[in-house]
């Protein structure tokens, strides 16, 4: 969109977003200044090795047993070469192997995701992991090879936008349930909208505690609040009038 020229002519003073949360009561909203969200990435790691029979594993390259060292020494990355105070999040999602009981693999496919908010972490990250993935497999006498993609970029809402949303956002909601909260690890490609022009992203509560409504998102347990509905309408409406005024008054 952005490449297509969607922001061009005319170009808006600001974007807003919003992503339902589980984690925060229906009735209330999260929002955060500067990072709200983090960067992703994603790679895959092919292991090649050499198949052979289970009974003489001395006679290939166990790729399964590659593919799991690389698992437990990528997470040493975060717990030991990032500092403990930039959230950071290296995390495999898939491992494929073999094909038979008895057969000694000869190739394994990992992917995963790497989350970061520190611009530096995710540079030592990518970095770190390109080093670990050529040292394990060369100790195991495999070949590996690392592909690996800068996927989004953190979302970062505008300070001045911000202060102005949260304004906006207490006035129809009422002070008590606009809350400031933590930034959380997941990503959303909003972040490229909010780096050409001023953004705001904030989170709708779609909980219920007493019903035990608290499944996380995008799994098979979710179960929003749909009360929440009519509060998002409302806080959507409230922030673009707000802006609107804004833009109408300010200078």
């Amino acid at each position: 969109m952005l490449a297509e020229g969607v922001f061009d002519d005319p170009k808006p003073r600001a974007v807003f977003g919003l992503h339902v949360m589980p984690t925060l009561e229906a009735g209330t909203v999260g929002w955060r200044a500067d990072e709200i969200m983090a960067a992703a990435d994603i790679f895959k790691i092919t292991v090649r090795g050499r198949t052979t029979h289970g009974s003489a594993p001395h006679e290939g390259v166990d790729a399964v047993w590659v593919a799991s060292q690389l698992v437990g020494a990528l997470q040493g990355i975060v717990s030991r070469e990032i500092d403990a105070r930039s959230p950071t999040v290296v995390s495999v999602g898939t491992l494929h192997a073999g094909n038979r009981f008895n057969i000694i693999a000869g190739e394994a496919e990992l992917t995963g995701t790497v989350r970061t908010l520190d611009p530096a972490s995710r540079e030592h990250v990518e970095a770190a992991m390109r080093r670990m993935v050529v040292a394990v497999c060369a100790a195991h006498r495999a070949e590996c090879a690392l592909d690996y993609e800068r996927f989004n970029p953190p979302v970062v809402n505008d300070a001045a936008l911000t202060e102005r949303a949260v304004v906006s956002l207490e006035t129809v909601l009422g002070p008590a349930a606009v809350r400031e909260t933590e930034p959380i690890m997941a990503a959303e490609d909003f972040a490229e909208l909010a780096r050409a022009v001023p953004g705001f992203y904030f989170f709708l509560g779609v909980g219920n505690q007493a019903r035990g409504w608290t499944s996380y998102v995008h799994t098979a347990t979710f179960q929003p609040d749909e009360r929440s509905i009519a509060v998002g309408v409302r806080a959507a409406a409230a922030l673009l009038l707000g802006e609107l005024e804004a833009g109408r008054t300010g200078p």
